[in-house]
């Protein structure tokens, strides 16, 4: 008989149980179905008309540029200034949800210099459709995004659809939130797109939007 003793079980990030016998990759899985949860929650709040396509950046923002957005432009263990109590902050996440300590554990957890990629985007992490419930979703290369633009100006498809980068779903706070890097804008036209970081909660075992961080803006 299989033995289902507490020490035959480990305590994954997103909170369920799998047995040290289970499939390594099953856990994986488990806990990533969590995490897009979360993102495909948000999507349907901001994805209106599900008939219509939209365009989804193919790289994934990278960890790093998160926690930036996160944090408002920091990626070290530098306190921030303050005056009269107050931190002087660029933007993103501020206080009190914003706290140093669980930034610092979110950002010892997952800054990833090596998947460090241009623009903001990772090298090596890429979204492909099994990861999203919306069916009508064109995948799109960055740089591919980028040359059609300079190619045709602002104008880059013959629709207007929503264009939107993501950055894989980060825990904070002893994992009771997921924080998630994001931009969304209209395609036609295109101009320099506003990033920003949205806080989620679970709510009635539902992932709720709690706080959107300020949003950063490339030149």
């Amino acid at each position: 008989m299989r033995n289902t003793g507490l020490n035959n079980f480990f305590y994954d990030e997103k909170k369920t149980f799998c047995s040290i016998n289970d499939d390594l990759h099953y856990c994986n899985v488990l806990a990533n179905k969590d995490k897009y949860e979360a993102i495909n929650t948000y999507l349907s709040l901001i994805v209106r008309d599900t008939t219509k396509t939209i365009a989804i950046v193919k790289e994934k923002i990278s960890p790093n540029e998160a926690l930036r957005l996160f944090s408002g432009g920091k990626l070290n263990n530098v306190p921030f200034s303050r005056v009269n109590g107050i931190e002087e902050r660029a933007g993103g996440i501020l206080e009190p949800l914003y706290k140093e300590k669980y930034f610092q554990k979110m950002r010892r957890k997952y800054q990833d210099d090596r998947n460090e990629g241009r623009f903001g985007f990772a090298k090596n992490t890429k979204w492909n459709s099994a990861d999203f419930k919306l069916q009508n979703i064109y995948f799109e290369v960055f740089d591919t995004i980028m040359f059609k633009k300079e190619k045709s100006g602002q104008q880059i498809y013959k629709y207007e659809t929503l264009l939107i980068p993501l950055s894989e779903p980060m825990y904070y706070k002893n994992n009771d939130y997921l924080t998630v890097g994001v931009a969304v804008q209209k395609s036609n036209p295109i101009y320099n797109l506003n990033y920003y970081v949205i806080v989620m909660k679970k709510v009635n075992n539902r992932w709720t939007v709690i706080e959107k961080g300020q949003p950063y803006q490339y030149y």
